[in-house]
């Protein structure tokens, strides 16, 4: 009986000893094969086009185009590329925009060995691999709205310690339109005063 073909793997990370480690941890299994390595987005849309490969294991933060993008022009050109987004950030508005931008799977950079090749093989067979942490913070963000650009900018300002009529002067508008606006970032986020909402926003990644 003949083996099954090995899944075929590109890395994506800037650094080269990230790649190494990676690259070992999967080289170890018969079942995988690394076929590429990128340093950077722009090499990784290159090398996916030449490759077709089964997944991608592609690093959030690169010099050139972050990982997000690289993944969005990705499945621009391919519909069918699985990736799985491998990131120390693990705020829930990235794991949001990455899932946006259509990654398959999403996994912080403090995994096992264990762990990647589980995700690796789950994403490879067609099935999204978000578990533990990552798969709650999607619900958490899933049963949220979203801030219109108006309340992220008056949460930004409330984060840097301006008080409603500064807010108001700054904007143009009027205090009681602040206090709406405040009404509404706290209702979405579920906070229960200024502090709280600023804390909430840091946590996921809202006033970057």
């Amino acid at each position: 009986m003949n083996s099954p073909a090995p899944i075929r793997v590109i890395l994506v990370d800037d650094h080269l000893l990230v790649r190494a480690g990676i690259r070992g941890w999967l080289m170890r299994e018969n079942g995988i094969q690394v076929v590429a390595e990128a340093g950077n987005g722009a090499k990784a849309i290159e090398l996916y086009a030449l490759h077709l490969p089964d997944v991608v294991l592609m690093d959030c933060h690169l010099p050139d185009i972050d990982g997000i993008e690289t993944t969005r022009r990705i499945r621009e050109r391919h519909p069918e590329a699985r990736v799985i987004m491998l990131s120390i950030d693990v705020t829930t508005e990235t794991i949001h925009a990455a899932k946006q931008a259509g990654v398959a799977g999403y996994l912080p950079k403090s995994i096992t060995s264990g762990d990647l090749l589980q995700a690796v093989q789950a994403v490879a067979a067609g099935n999204p691999h978000f578990t533990g942490e990552i798969a709650n913070r999607l619900r958490e963000r899933s049963l949220q709205s979203s801030l219109s650009p108006r309340e992220l900018e008056v949460l930004r300002m409330v984060a840097c310690g301006r008080m409603n009529k500064e807010i108001a002067a700054a904007l143009g508008i009027g205090e009681v339109t602040i206090k709406t606006h405040l009404s509404h970032i706290f209702s979405k986020l579920g906070a229960l005063d200024r502090t709280h909402a600023v804390a909430i926003a840091h946590e996921r990644g809202l006033l970057r």
